[in-house]
């Protein structure tokens, strides 16, 4: 009697300590890292519900909630919005106990960064400052994204340094490497040209426009909202008509995306 007694008590144990159909992830503490490359974030919990964002491979989010029939998990995005992805795209793991590292890293993400704006059809206004071999230079970029993986950016500004100022104007497509990550790498490939205005009585250049082509590439930081950090490495080739002349420009800014 005893026995039987003892087994319906540890019976009950378990049943008490196992998770219920539909509960919220053990209060949070299961998380889900994406296992694919693009996986749909949808309204509700199933194919037919109209999708909300993308969530890419490698990122982690915390489990809000699961559907009745296990196959869907409730997830909150960087920007706020709650949707369900399914359960198949993703590895879900329990969270034990959160290091100083992790908590910071949490509140990185959360607070300071957010999804990377790189969308269809999507309009970027920048502006950014550096420098153009010794001299200093300023940029102002418009960008088109016909893709997440690819934009279309015209750019133009203005080299400024002792021997004078450099106009340089020139078209680049941008190829994105993993563009739904928040910090998102690329590459750059371009051509234009730039006009020489050297100071009077200085002829290390000669007044004129010349062609040139252009390679590089660098990164992106989304953080909260549309603003979006960027860092840009370019090595530039003029054409002129009777030397070539290269230079290393470096610049760094911010991007609006519309």
């Amino acid at each position: 009697m005893r026995a039987s007694r003892f087994l319906l008590s540890l019976a009950l144990l378990i049943a008490l300590a196992s998770p219920a159909a539909g509960a919220s992830g053990r209060d949070g503490k299961i998380q889900l890292r994406v296992m694919t490359t693009s996986v749909p974030v949808r309204s509700g919990p199933g194919g037919s519900y109209r999708e909300v964002g993308r969530v890419g491979q490698g990122q982690v989010f915390r489990a809000l909630a699961r559907s009745n029939d296990g196959a869907w998990y409730r997830v909150r995005l960087n920007r706020g919005t709650t949707g369900w992805v399914f359960s198949e795209l993703v590895w879900p793991f329990e969270v034990v106990e959160d290091s100083e590292l992790a908590v910071a890293a949490n509140w990185m993400q959360r607070v300071v960064l957010g999804e990377s704006r790189l969308v269809d059809s999507a309009l970027s206004l920048g502006l950014s400052g550096g420098g153009l071999g010794p001299d200093g230079l300023f940029m102002a970029r418009f960008s088109y994204q016909p893709s997440q993986h690819y934009l279309l950016e015209a750019s133009a500004g203005q080299a400024a340094g002792q021997t004078g100022n450099i106009i340089l104007y020139r078209l680049e497509l941008l190829v994105a490497l993993w563009p739904w990550h928040a910090l998102v790498p690329f590459a750059a490939v371009g051509a234009g040209g730039a006009t020489f205005l050297p100071h009077r009585n200085i002829e290390v250049f000669q007044t004129g426009s010349d062609p040139l082509v252009s390679a590089g590439g660098g990164l992106m930081l989304q953080l909260r909202g549309s603003i979006t950090l960027r860092l840009d490495v370019r090595h530039l080739t003029l054409f002129s008509p009777d030397d070539t002349w290269n230079a290393l420009a470096l610049s760094g800014g911010v991007m609006l995306t519309f």
